[in-house]
């Protein structure tokens, strides 16, 4: 959906003619809330045109390099302390995922029962307003400075941070079922959430990650996820 470029260290990210500019606003406008109303690390975000934004230019290095290609504890640990983190902030200004994924699945092109099961697991968890980042995932976290900053924040909602956590736990098992079951571990276990309750959520996250995406492989894996969470042969 957009094209991403680096000139005199601000980083300049253009989306097609046919991307909403009301979206360009939305996502600038989540940023200005977390800028002022949370402590997390989030990069200043300005608005060129109806098409572009443009942000300061943090770092190359991101845990995604690192993690993807050898699970560090240490740095695993980071990233799941980041995320909880996150959820540590309540009722900001943002729109809550589960009204959002309601209306998603019910106006979705998905399968009877795929939605069936979706909606099912989204009416059994619990409504609540916690910051959810909802693109959370190695690549997104970016070390600048000795710290960590959190980009790509358009999908953030308020939610009930079990479904954040097993939105990640989708997105790493499109890419490394090791890092994925890695991550459920960790994040079991510094969150204080059982892995049976993670996993309940995981049908409803791969369901929204299929309305989301038009990748042939992918939608196979979700698919799978949807049936069965635990599966461990679909990803290497």
């Amino acid at each position: 959906m957009a094209k991403v470029y680096i000139e005199d260290d601000i980083v300049y990210k253009t989306y097609d003619d046919f991307y909403p500019e009301e979206w360009v606003d939305k996502e600038i406008y989540i940023h200005d809330i977390l800028r002022r109303k949370t402590h997390l690390n989030v990069s200043d975000v300005e608005k060129v045109n109806a098409h572009e934004i443009k942000m300061p230019y943090l770092s190359h290095q991101n845990l995604g390099f690192y993690l993807i290609r050898n699970i560090d504890e240490a740095l695993l640990n980071d990233f799941v302390n980041i995320q909880h983190e996150i959820h540590q902030y309540k009722g900001l200004e943002l729109e809550n995922a589960h009204i959002v994924f309601k209306r998603w699945i019910e106006m979705s092109q998905l399968a009877k029962e795929i939605k069936h099961i979706a909606q099912n697991v989204l009416e059994t968890i619990e409504y609540e307003n916690y910051l959810c980042h909802f693109d959370y995932q190695p690549s997104h976290v970016v070390l600048h400075d000795s710290s960590y900053y959190i980009m790509d924040w358009i999908h953030a909602k308020l939610a009930n941070p079990i479904l954040d956590v097993a939105s990640t736990y989708v997105t790493l098992r499109l890419e490394q079922y090791d890092l994925a079951k890695n991550y459920l571990n960790k994040a079991s276990s510094i969150m204080d959430f059982d892995k049976e309750k993670i996993l309940f959520a995981v049908p409803l996250m791969a369901a929204i990650k299929m309305i989301e995406t038009d990748d042939i492989f992918e939608h196979k894996v979700l698919t799978t996820l949807v049936y069965d969470p635990k599966n461990k042969d679909i990803t290497k």
